[in-house]
Parts: structure tokens; sequence; C-alpha cells
């Protein structure tokens, strides 16, 4: 399952970074594509991931009872205050521009699934694929527009 949340965070990363390489996120002094797994990073402030596409991940199931398929849900949250400051007025404008990044992201809705533990990284033979995005309504907590959207990705486990 770790190679199917490396795979998808990687994938994201990489096509972000096509989409829209201006928008990146420093982290440890280190300018990256801002799409984030919370589980991989220490303990981030509030204000340190703004305008960055923050990953959770839910427990894995299968797809069928029958059969290896399994899925897992990724839970992909991000907010801004806007790129205007203290005004705040554009803030609807640039969560927008973020949904497009997202969706533009999730195309096409398939990676190669590989081991990341490696360097370099090594292709495991399948491919993971995941749904469109569910994007819930936009709420604002604090002045900051948030959206959540849900990604359900399909995989075959790894044999050991």
């Amino acid at each position: 399952m770790q190679a199917t949340k490396d795979t998808f965070l990687k994938t994201l990363s990489n096509r972000l970074a096509v989409v829209n390489p201006a928008r990146t996120v420093m982290i440890d002094g280190s300018a990256r594509p801002a799409v984030l797994a919370l589980e991989n990073e220490t303990p981030l402030l509030p204000t340190a991931t703004l305008d960055t596409f923050l990953l959770t991940w839910a427990g894995a199931a299968k797809a069928m009872p029958e059969g290896p398929l399994m899925y897992l849900d990724c839970k992909i949250s991000y907010g801004t205050e806007g790129s205007n400051g203290m005004l705040r007025t554009d803030r609807g404008r640039v969560l927008t521009a973020m949904d497009t990044e997202l969706l533009q992201s999730c195309r096409p809705n398939f990676a190669p699934k590989c081991d990341y533990t490696l360097t370099p990284q090594s292709l495991l033979g399948t491919n993971i694929f995941w749904t469109a995005p569910m994007m819930e309504a936009p709420v604002e907590v604090n002045g900051i527009l948030q959206r959540t959207a849900t990604i359900r990705l399909f995989f075959f486990p790894e044999v050991a």
C-alpha cells in the first residue's frame, strides 16, 4: 500500500510542477511542488501550508469481495488567503485556480506503480488508477477559504 501512496504523491507533485511551476512550498529551506502528504512531514504551521495541496489517507479495503483489487481514499485539503494581502478579495479566484490545477494534475487518471524506497525508483509492474476528485463546497475558516477533495485510488497489493 505504501508504494501506492508514494506513487500518487510523486505523480501529483510532478504533474503540478508542469501545470503551475510557481506553485511551490518551502520545506526545510527547499522549494518543492506544493503537494505534501501530512504523514511524511514534520508538524507544520497552518500558515506554512497555505496554497498547498495536503494529502491524508484513509484505510485500504478490497474493491470486490473476490479478487485482489483494493482501494484507498485520499483526502486532499487546500486553502488560500488570496494573493492580494490583507484585502483577501481574490480568494475565490485563487481557490478556483487551485481547483483547476488539481483537476489537471489528476489527468490522466493512472500511473505506473513504483517503489520509491530504491534509488532510482523501481517499476512494480502494475498501475494505480483513480477517480476524478469529488470536491466539497468551500468553507471559510479565520479568513482562509478552504476546500477538501476526495479521490479513490485503486491498486493491486504488492506481493512479497
